[in-house]
């Protein structure tokens, strides 16, 4: 693992995010569960996490930034015309990507 660079693996997360059309779905309690250990891991390191909260305004504006980002995808697909095959790569830029958040 020490070959690994943060930007592939931020790489790889964004393109397996994308094949599943970002539909992921967390219990609450396990997303709990992981915050506060997450939360209790950076403290032990003298670490503090952000304490923003996703309110209705702020999750408004993601979700309209991310539509925007949605069409302009789609608008360079159409001015490039037909596509006859593509790889699993490019399969994400074919439909459009909802966000599950509960």
């Amino acid at each position: 693992m020490k070959d690994l660079q943060v930007e592939d693996v931020n790489e790889l997360e964004r393109q397996f995010l994308e094949l599943i059309q970002f539909n992921i779905n967390v219990q609450q309690a396990a997303y709990a569960k992981y915050y506060f250990d997450l939360r209790s891991a950076a403290e032990q390191h003298g670490l503090q996490l952000p304490v923003d909260t996703l309110d209705i305004k702020r999750a408004k504006k993601l979700e309209a930034y991310s539509q925007n980002e949605e069409f302009d995808k789609l608008a360079d697909m159409a001015e490039a015309g037909p596509v006859k095959a593509m790889s699993l790569e490019n399969l994400s830029k074919r439909r459009p990507s909802l966000a599950v958040i509960s």
